[in-house]
């Protein structure tokens, strides 16, 4: 499976042999290449394998946005979309997609349960994950996670949906399931504890499971999972960093757990009063809108992320009342279906045990969504917004009430003036699979 750009440049397969070029010094090299476009960037890759080596530092620490099929989005009327698959990449500083120049069976047909240092978490049928790195052309197999996940059965059939079997305890009772389901009942984030490719080390897996209620840890080498011990389901979100895995439950505690060394050990619980200035922000908005809730590791600082959606609003972005969308009275020409429209952002405070407001990310900038939540610096990335949450959608639960819409609700939210603006457009509010990004291990740190 290869990158190809819509300018029909590609990553090579093989480089051409050369002696001059490979003369050239390192650090000119790198002088050079930093002023290069992604495209250029490709093409330098094919001079010789030393520059082939050297763009991959480049290559590597740009974000991604894994976007579905154009011509499927837009072509159908969104009534026949569980076949539709993933099959290219946005650069959002450049605003150019690259496409997946041949896509297998697997990584079209099989479900997109996670994205985490640069790879990505696919669940294929018979309750199988596998890890992909489409930098790098790698493939992982994983064990079956079937039992964790109740199933005595998962086949996709010819309209791409997942028939299911299940031990008589599973609290799901439904035959059939499409891709969203699949997150939205199965398995909600999946997460990686260091880099599964560099020099052979151990690294390990987690996932966020069976409507948040579970988490399993997976260990490198191993040939099963192994269920958490948990005090306070369900969860929000997970995020792992430095050996230590963060849980924030739905009571706003977090548990962090040691996960060093493949010994998952729980340390100790944080219990920070959620912050009264979303508590308000949530009452004042009432049934009009909802929430989720992201955990990110940001210099050093754990942040909470408060992420409210509107269910309805109409162009302007107004929240509009279900009420007012049934009556001969309402004033909204156009209205839309669900969509964000506000952030806070805290960073805890670990000696007192609260939340303190973050009123600027400064020149950082947060990627949200089905992804693992990260922050970055734009100081390595000139064309990436700081101060900025660039977010994906991730409202499973909504995504296929109807097939007029879902997956669409993405963007990137200015923390100072509190707009919204497009990452890239579809001409069709039916986006599946929904867009997700991916964030290579090299770009955590910057």
């Amino acid at each position: 499976m290869g990158v190809e750009a819509k300018t029909k440049a590609s990553f090579p397969t093989k480089s051409r042999k050369s002696s001059l070029v490979d003369q050239v010094p390192t650090d000119i090299l790198r002088f050079v290449f930093k002023r290069l476009s992604f495209i250029d960037l490709v093409q330098a890759k094919a001079v010789c394998s030393s520059w082939n080596l050297l763009v991959e530092e480049f290559v590597s620490r740009m974000p991604w946005l894994m976007l579905p099929s154009k011509e499927e989005v837009e072509g159908g009327d969104g009534t026949d979309v569980n076949n539709n698959g993933y099959s290219g990449f946005l650069n959002p500083g450049e605003n150019q997609v690259y496409s997946l120049k041949t896509i297998s069976k697997e990584f079209r047909e099989s479900c997109c349960i996670g994205s985490s240092n640069g790879w990505l978490v696919f669940l294929e049928e018979k309750a199988v994950p596998f890890l992909f790195n489409p930098f790098k052309q790698i493939k992982i197999q994983l064990p079956s996670v079937d039992l964790l996940l109740g199933l005595l059965k998962m086949e996709r059939n010819m309209e791409g949906q997942y028939e299911l079997d299940y031990f008589k305890h599973s609290r799901f009772g439904f035959s059939f399931c499409n891709k969203q389901q699949v997150r939205q009942c199965f398995i909600q984030k999946a997460i990686l504890t260091g880099e599964p490719d560099c020099n052979n080390k151990n690294y390990g897996l987690i996932l966020l499971c069976n409507e948040g209620e579970e988490i399993a840890y997976h260990e490198s080498g191993d040939s099963y999972w192994t269920m958490l011990d948990v005090s306070h389901p369900p969860y929000q979100d997970i995020i792992s960093h430095k050996n230590y895995l963060y849980a924030l439950s739905e009571q706003n505690t977090v548990e962090v757990w040691d996960v060093q060394g493949g010994c998952v050990m729980k340390k100790f619980d944080i219990d920070p009063p959620f912050p009264e200035k979303s508590l308000a922000k949530g009452k004042s908005f009432g049934d009009l809108c909802t929430n989720r809730f992201y955990l990110v590791e940001s210099c050093e600082d754990l942040l909470l992320v408060v992420r409210y959606i509107g269910y309805s609003v109409d162009w302007d972005g107004t929240l509009v009342h279900e009420a007012d969308l049934l009556t001969d009275h309402c004033t909204h020409p156009k209205v839309c279906p669900y969509r964000t429209c506000l952030f806070h952002v805290y960073k805890l405070d670990f000696i007192a045990q609260k939340w303190v407001e973050m009123e600027s990310l400064g020149d950082r900038a947060l990627f949200l969504g089905g992804n693992q939540s990260v922050s970055v610096s734009t100081q390595s990335f000139p064309n990436c917004e700081g101060n900025s949450i660039y977010f994906t959608d991730d409202f499973w639960e909504k995504m296929e009430e109807d097939y007029l819409y879902g997956g669409h609700d993405m963007g990137i939210y200015n923390l100072k003036d509190e707009s919204v603006k497009p990452i890239y457009e579809f001409y069709s509010d039916k986006i599946q699979p929904p867009p997700c990004w991916i964030i290579p291990q090299a770009m955590l740190g910057a």
